[in-house]
């Protein structure tokens, strides 16, 4: 931390500038490839029916590199101005924590998934790395989003008498369509549409 406190700001200008353009660049090609490559090899499976990235993940992933820029550029910037004025640094360690604190951000995006497979519905939601599951024989309650407007199926929601796990739905994801459509036949599902607008 004495390090980041005693550099001088011309020293640091052309690194922190350097990664905070290509954090920013990135941000928006990455996301995608870097989620489904590293959900792949940590939680693939050849049991799994479907394998559903929320939306969410990409976005979160994204924003997280552009928050981290930002906290370079922060770093940089109010280091340039404490040289200028010629005053001792304080916020090292307020760009430190905001540093881990966005690193965490980058990692949770990561966890947040859904899957099917022969047990039953799994998720793990954006805020947690832990992962919820119901089994097929325990899901007592189905229901699924659908918009008013045009009658397009947002999303399902899996209950069982503990807990409840909310899946998004794409009509283009084959996978999920097949699976939800053979669970609800197989086990006789009463499927109880609730509608919102927009």
């Amino acid at each position: 931390m004495k390090f980041l406190k005693n550099i001088d700001s011309n020293d640091i200008l052309p690194y922190i500038s350097t990664t905070g353009l290509i954090l920013i660049i990135c941000s928006v090609i990455l996301p995608v490839p870097v989620i489904m490559m590293v959900q792949d090899l940590l939680f693939f499976s050849y049991n799994q029916t479907s394998f559903i990235r929320p939306q969410e993940a990409y976005l979160g992933f994204g924003g997280a590199m552009l928050l981290i820029a930002l906290i370079l550029f922060s770093f940089l910037f109010t280091k340039m101005y404490y040289d200028k004025k010629d005053k001792e640094y304080n916020l090292t360690a307020v760009h430190l924590v905001l540093f881990v604190f966005s690193l965490v951000l980058l990692i949770l995006p990561i966890y947040h998934y859904h899957y099917f497979d022969d047990q039953g519905v799994h998720s793990n939601t954006y805020w947690t790395f832990s992962e919820e599951s119901i089994a097929w024989d325990d899901i007592t309650e189905v229901s699924r989003e659908v918009r008013e407007e045009d009658y397009a199926v947002l999303s399902y929601t899996f209950s069982s008498d503990e807990q409840s796990i909310t899946i998004p739905f794409d009509y283009s994801d084959s996978d999920t369509n097949r699976t939800i459509n053979y669970a609800v036949e197989a086990l006789n599902w009463d499927v109880e549409d609730e509608f919102v607008e927009g």
